[in-house]
């Protein structure tokens, strides 16, 4: 409701300014007729209509230019806006992550017994898992892949194809094009 508010208000200065520009058209063509009219009757009324004519033309491109700026500043604070809660969604995110991890450990370790009331558990893991990818949260893949120091975090070598990660020892996860957490890995040595 907010957004619909603040969309309309700032639609109102390019309305404005459309509306200016639109009587300032106007205006030019009623001054070329009066221009027209006054030019069969005197040439030198002609010369001052003309330069009327001209500093109208001027006002109109100056409309024009300021009605651009305008919708070019408005693109740019729509962009920062968007980066400001993508920034703040990515803190939230990386507060999150210990937990989702937790919960995937403890669907490895469910106790003799538990299994029912597990699968309210991984229903739960399930539905966070969800919701993040539709944030834009998505798992870096890491085994079987060359080793990238901007995704990947190394803490240990071992046997395996040069630079290819062998084992992900703790999930990395990215918030569109940025990287929330490096994925910890297992390089092979070669």
């Amino acid at each position: 409701m907010a957004d619909q508010q603040n969309g309309s208000q700032d639609d109102k200065p390019v309305d404005d300014l459309a509306k200016k520009l639109a009587d300032a058209e106007k205006q030019a063509a009623a001054e070329k007729m009066r221009a027209h009219s006054a030019s069969a009757q005197d040439e030198d009324e002609s010369g001052s209509a003309s330069s009327g004519e001209s500093e109208l033309t001027k006002m109109t491109e100056l409309a024009k230019r300021t009605m651009a700026d305008f919708q070019n500043f408005k693109r740019r604070q729509d962009e920062e806006r968007r980066t400001i809660i993508t920034m703040a969604n990515a803190d939230l995110i990386r507060n999150l992550i210990p937990i989702i991890d937790n919960l995937d450990r403890a669907k490895q370790h469910v106790p003799a017994g538990a299994e029912e009331w597990f699968k309210g558990i991984e229903m739960c893991t399930s539905q966070l898992h969800k919701t993040l990818n539709e944030s834009g949260v998505k798992p870096i893949e890491s085994v079987g892949q060359p080793f990238n120091p901007d995704l990947h975090e190394a803490l240990a070598e071992g046997p395996g194809e040069k630079n290819i990660v062998t084992e992900e020892l703790e999930k990395g996860y990215m918030l569109g094009e940025r990287v929330i957490r490096h994925a910890k890995v297992k390089v092979g040595q070669g």
